[in-house]
């Protein structure tokens, strides 16, 4: 127990893939299951949720009705170690914004030991995204005002355990199992290049030597360009089962590390435009409160860094192979790690 908080250990939804899920094969056997059991009627598939491009599902999302009301309902195929539903549950009961709340949940199934899924039903969202892709300077401003928000008004009473080992330490282990993950889901990338797992162990070795007296914080760990819409004079955050502990100043570069991923479904993007929306985020994310401090730079810079890291080693293999602008994305996030690296040795 930890800070009055139940043995709740958080979510580590990245490792779900070495697990392995079924999920996929199950569809609409779980579907019909969920709804005769919830009385949620299915209309359309909204979509799948997989790692990073491979072609195993974690989840998956439905609309529908739910008493009358368009609903959404979601389907986990992994066992969280921390339900969503309690997730949901706890953010609500702590929330003290006035603006950002989670999404509204309806009815739910916990976790099924027998048929492997937990189900959950939700409101329908209507409203739009707070970041659009390509996005502008006012878009990012309001995010990070959001941003704010949440870090003051949503974090209070952290309703999931710290975990035992040291920052470093969970660094450590989190590249280690990254690693394994792109080998077996990428073993053979066009992108690659012989430099990049040498820059990643450097990236790796910097961040657990820099780490090691610095403690983590508890955050959404997903605080997303995807994760934040308007609906009516409010905002609603998904992704809440990835309320954890991580590296300070990780919720504030999460978003932005996506978000240029992502820009490789712009039709006919550039490599100036990428840049041109990369300064405008991180002109956004240098102004924040947290970095303005000689530590704080360092903690900003070592939180890009991880980013970058995990981007070269996965995150960025899983954009489209067939479109030019994937392979600038990638050779981008070589030169940030290398700058970053020589940035924070002179810190």
């Amino acid at each position: 127990m930890t800070n009055g908080v139940a043995d709740k250990k958080q979510n580590e939804v990245s490792f779900g893939f070495l697990k392995g899920s079924d999920l996929g094969e199950r569809e609409q056997e779980v579907l019909e299951d969920a709804a005769a059991r919830t009385g949620f009627v299915p209309d359309r598939l909204i979509g799948r949720s997989a790692w990073w491009g491979s072609s195993e599902i974690g989840a998956f999302h439905w609309a529908g009705k739910f008493e009358g009301k368009r609903a959404v309902l979601k389907i986990q195929g992994v066992r969280p170690s921390v339900s969503e539903i309690y997730m949901i549950e706890s953010f609500a009961r702590n929330n003290k914004s006035k603006v950002i709340r989670p999404p509204f949940l309806y009815a739910s199934i916990p976790w099924d030991e027998q048929r492997h899924y937990e189900a959950l039903i939700l409101e329908h969202i209507d409203g739009p995204k707070i970041i659009q892709t390509p996005t502008t300077t006012p878009q990012v401003k309001h995010f990070f005002e959001l941003y704010l928000d949440y870090r003051q008004n949503c974090r209070h009473s952290p309703w999931v355990e710290k975990y035992e080992d040291s920052l470093s330490a969970h660094i450590a282990d989190q590249f280690e199992r990254w690693r394994d993950t792109s080998s077996k889901i990428y073993p053979n990338h066009p992108f690659r290049k012989e430099e990049d797992s040498s820059l990643i162990d450097s990236a790796v070795e910097l961040l657990i030597r820099e780490y090691k007296e610095v403690e983590p914080e508890y955050m959404h760990g997903h605080f997303s360009e995807n994760d934040l819409y308007q609906v009516g004079d409010k905002v609603v955050v998904l992704s809440n089962l990835y309320w954890s502990w991580r590296q300070p100043l990780y919720d504030a570069v999460f978003g932005y590390h996506w978000f240029i991923y992502h820009l490789n479904t712009v039709e006919r993007i550039t490599s100036k435009m990428i840049e041109e929306q990369r300064n405008i985020w991180l002109s956004k994310i240098k102004d924040l409160p947290e970095a303005q401090s000689e530590e704080g730079k360092k903690l900003l810079n070592l939180a890009l860094l991880e980013r970058a890291a995990a981007g070269l080693n996965l995150d960025g293999l899983s954009s489209d192979v067939n479109k030019p602008i994937s392979s600038y994305l990638l050779e981008s996030t070589r030169k940030n790690i290398k700058s970053l690296l020589d940035e924070l040795n002179r810190q």
